[in-house]
């Protein structure tokens, strides 16, 4: 009875006896407390590991960090305003193919911020009807980006002729909350929304791998168009977020407002379409 009393006395120390795992350690800060609301994002440059992005309201802020022996440490190197007296930033997302372009959306607009200078480099004014909720740039191709937006859609920008989109798809019946490229085949896009769908396109014809059919001699039953492979309804509520996997090119998970978590794949026959 002692052995059970000193038992139920003594703390959990984990799993089996396991110690506790020690509490995160901070190494610093980016800049000092902001408003309740004001901080949307940090976004760090994959191009340039040294260089970090913070995503505000009405501001993006650019950060060096420097890591010595003892210490960490972040110096600002650049801010841009918001170019929308009233509007404020909602999603950033850096250019992998380079280093020093950052791609942002503000309401309903879409720019490109040189961060060298921290100017505007490309300005496209009411990309979306509605504000834009997501962006991605296509991995493989460079000067293409992806943007998704409560107008339902889901657009593919060439960002050296900005004017329209090179595609316009009416992606989802409400607010379009995310859409991202297959990391290793960008003929593959994913997106979801606030109609708790999630839904797999194909995009073919605008990839860095267009096909390469010659379709005046092709069979018409070889020569499938471009749009959605597969809508996905597990979702009761609406979708948050989907990612792809970064260790298996046909694999994907979403989240819903619940909290429930769904992965899925691409069908065999749109896999084999490719790799074949």
């Amino acid at each position: 009875m002692d052995r059970l009393a000193e038992r139920e006395a003594a703390p959990e120390a984990g799993h089996r006896g396991a110690p506790a795992p020690a509490p995160l350690a901070e190494l610093l800060q980016l800049g000092g407390p902001c408003a309740l609301g004001d901080s949307v994002d940090v976004l760090w440059n994959p191009v340039l590991p040294e260089q970090v992005a913070s995503l505000h309201r009405g501001t993006v802020r650019l950060w060096s960090l420097s890591h010595a022996a003892a210490a960490s440490s972040a110096s600002e190197s650049g801010a841009a305003p918001s170019p929308r007296e009233e509007g404020s930033f909602g999603c950033g997302r850096w250019d992998p193919h380079h280093a020093h372009a950052l791609a942002l959306a503000c309401e309903s607009d879409l720019l490109t911020l040189d961060t060298r200078s921290m100017k505007s480099a490309v300005a496209v004014a009411d990309a979306h009807e509605q504000p834009v909720r997501g962006l991605d740039y296509n991995p493989n191709k460079p000067n293409t980006l992806l943007s998704s937006g409560d107008d339902y859609h889901v657009k593919v920008w060439d960002l050296r002729k900005p004017l329209t989109p090179v595609l316009s798809l009416l992606a989802h019946a409400h607010w379009v909350t995310s859409a991202t490229y297959n990391r290793f085949h960008d003929q593959l896009l994913l997106s979801c929304g606030t109609d708790s769908q999630v839904k797999l396109w194909r995009a073919a014809a605008i990839s860095s791998a267009p096909p390469s059919l010659d379709y005046e001699e092709a069979d018409p039953s070889e020569v499938e168009a471009d749009g959605i492979v597969r809508p996905y309804t597990d979702h009761e509520q609406s979708v948050f977020g989907a990612v792809w996997s970064a260790a298996d090119a046909w694999i994907f998970a979403s989240l819903s407002l619940d909290g429930k978590v769904v992965v899925n794949h691409v069908p065999p026959s749109e896999k084999y379409k490719i790799l074949l």
